[in-house]
């Protein structure tokens, strides 16, 4: 009896219970109660087949508590015991022992290929007549869909099964990986394909079309020309170096160069061919301009220029088949601000930011913070960029209306993550730490919290309000900076900091200066700034070759101690943050949580086990 490489669904898709592609297109019931005979002459069936392949994005990076940047220097995840400490342990193996996020999951994206195989296939022969320009416009989509899994598997793996027909129980046993430059050059043609066949297709944030295959080729072709996958920089990662089958983690000839100028091209393609939001300045937007800027960018999700495509909430709905909701504790990115929030407004903490990335930001003027500085280090909070306020949540600052319960602890809205001495010897721990009086467990580790993609204006009161903050997959600003890294790795500096300059004004930062290595440096760290929480960081970590940077090192906690001053009148009822009552300390220092330490085969993952087993023509990634 022959042995499939993977599982095939039952049913193998679903589709809309009512045909309404519109509105909440992605509410699904199973397709095994429609005869497939039907679907593929059925211009609302087929059209409701090929929406379906989107739920195999479930909501990107608003999908649970835990996120992609929890497994960097970003972020931590709170709660052990998850698979967390695989990636920041190295503890990753075959069988299991990490996180395996479902929007990049060999398991769970390989039934998803095959329903876009399906698509195309049926789609291609078009047995039942359907309208030629509906078919167009389905098959680019599931060309476009088939490639952006693909991808998705090629950030995680290298080199993957390129399954361009629909398996079914008759097919070979054996389906070996491909190299990686063939797994790259059938993303390129899958994409290319959805370009062409997009061309008219009407622009909708929810669909592709051909601006959303744009940028997801200008993705691609930044990651096949980045270090990890050239053969001369990884010299020195001796996992990699040692690995027999070389092919499949990267390239083993060709020019590198080149490949920057196909990135670079791709890049300006999607420039040229749309607009992103405010990046007309010609001198840095003032501070409360440029907060609200970037603010804007997420809050209004696809209202937002900079929005290319993602998961729209009031479209795709809180829940969904590979998402599911409806018992008030599971509804994915309408969770968000729960999932990720202060324990004082009864949220969970899922994913905090850490000081390495709270470091990252620069004071108002651009220059950089640093901690040995003694001004810095007295208050480290104040006239720092606008971004560092539009992303983090920190002590004293602003932030929702407590509920009723909490009020008696802070009447003024204001994140306490300290720790405060009275002069009557009193101590009073704040209500968003892990030693306050609310929820303690659910507290960060940090002393901060993120504010990005959580609504300031939804009361805490959970599971009653759900937000409907969208979230990005692909937007205009990733495409922009791949644009600026591909011009620096071309030598041509002055077009990078042209384009750099754009979204440093937008942010009201001041011009780039810097040359060589300096402006890499600048690079990097700005598109860290940028794409926090967007699934970015992970894999720039590690097309960078900057697993040790990133993960060499303890989490960090920002310890704050204030001391009550001598005539302050304030009480601990009515504490808040205040320099005139008291003198406040800030100490980074390393918490005993995680044990991060940098292994060599977390560049790519591992194939499951359970695969090999079924086909054992797979070759495993190197170190496992």
């Amino acid at each position: 009896m022959k042995k499939i490489l993977l599982r095939i669904a039952g049913g193998f898709m679903f589709v809309s219970a009512i045909i309404s592609c519109q509105d909440d297109f992605l509410s699904t019931t199973p397709l095994s109660e429609i005869a497939e005979s039907n679907v593929w002459s059925s211009s609302k069936l087929a059209e409701a087949a090929v929406l379906d392949l989107y739920q195999g994005t479930w909501a990107g990076t608003l999908t649970r508590e835990e996120t992609t940047d929890a497994f960097t220097d970003q972020a931590v995840f709170t709660h052990p015991g998850r698979g967390v400490d695989g990636y920041t342990e190295g503890k990753m193996n075959p069988s299991g022992g990490y996180m395996d996020m479902q929007w990049f999951s060999w398991t769970q994206l390989y039934p998803f290929i095959r329903s876009a195989n399906i698509a195309i296939q049926k789609l291609t022969e078009n047995e039942g007549g359907l309208d030629a320009g509906l078919t167009k416009r389905l098959l680019g989509e599931a060309y476009f869909m088939r490639g952006y899994f693909f991808t998705q598997l090629m950030r995680q793996y290298g080199g993957i099964v390129l399954l361009t027909e629909p398996l079914s129980l008759e097919s070979d046993a054996e389906n070996p990986r491909s190299s990686f430059e063939a797994t790259i050059n059938q993303i390129i043609s899958d994409v290319d394909q959805a370009i062409s066949l997009l061309e008219d297709a009407p622009q909708d944030k929810a669909r592709a079309h051909k601006i959303t295959a744009l940028a997801l080729k200008s993705r691609v072709l930044t990651h096949a020309a980045s270090d990890l996958y050239e053969p001369s920089k990884v010299g020195g990662v001796s996992t990699l170096a040692s690995y027999g089958n070389k092919a499949l983690i990267g390239y083993t000839g060709g020019s590198q160069e080149q490949r920057w100028q196909a990135a670079k091209a791709a890049s300006k393609a999607l420039l040229d061919a749309t607009s992103g939001y405010k990046l007309d300045y010609a001198a840095p937007a003032s501070f409360e301009e440029a907060k609200q800027n970037y603010e804007d960018i997420w809050l209004q999700g696809d209202k937002n220029q900079d929005f290319i495509w993602g998961r729209m909430i009031e479209g795709f709905g809180y829940g969904s088949r590979t998402y599911p909701g409806g018992d008030g504790w599971s509804q994915g990115p309408g969770m968000v601000a729960l999932y990720h929030g202060p324990n004082g407004y009864h949220e969970w903490a899922g994913t905090t930011p850490t000081e390495a990335l709270a470091s990252k930001y620069s004071l108002a003027d651009g220059t950089e913070f640093d901690w040995n500085n003694p001004e810095h280090a007295a208050d480290p909070y104040s006239n720092r960029e606008a971004r560092f306020y539009s992303t983090l949540l920190f002590d004293g600052a602003p932030w929702k209306v407590r509920t009723s319960d909490v009020t008696k602890f802070d009447n003024f809205n204001e994140i306490q993550t300290g720790y405060y001495t009275f002069s009557d010897g009193t101590i009073v721990n704040g209500v968003d730490t892990r030693q306050g009086p609310i929820e303690d467990w659910n507290g960060s580790r940090t002393g901060y919290y993120f504010k990005k993609f959580a609504d300031p204006y939804l009361p805490a009161s959970w599971p009653n309000n759900l937000q409907k903050v969208d979230a990005p997959y692909l937007r205009y600003t990733e495409i922009l900076l791949n644009y600026v890294e591909a011009s620096i790795n071309l030598g041509q500096e002055s077009d990078a900091k042209a384009w750099l300059n754009k979204l440093r004004y937008r942010n009201g930062l001041p011009d780039v200066t810097e040359s060589g290595a300096a402006l890499v440096e600048v690079y990097k760290r700005e598109r860290d700034k940028e794409l926090v929480n967007e699934d970015a960081r992970l894999f720039d970590m590690k097309r960078w070759l900057e697993g040790p940077y990133s993960l060499d090192k303890q989490v960090q906690q920002t310890l704050i101690q204030a001391t009550q001053k001598s005539g302050s009148s304030m009480t601990p009822a009515n504490y808040r943050k205040s320099t005139d009552d008291f003198d406040y300390t800030y100490r980074p220092t390393d918490i005993v949580f995680e044990n991060r330490v940098w292994r060599d085969h977390v560049y790519f993952m591992p194939i499951p086990q359970n695969e090999i087993d079924r086909d054992p023509s797979l070759l495993q990634n190197p170190g496992y």
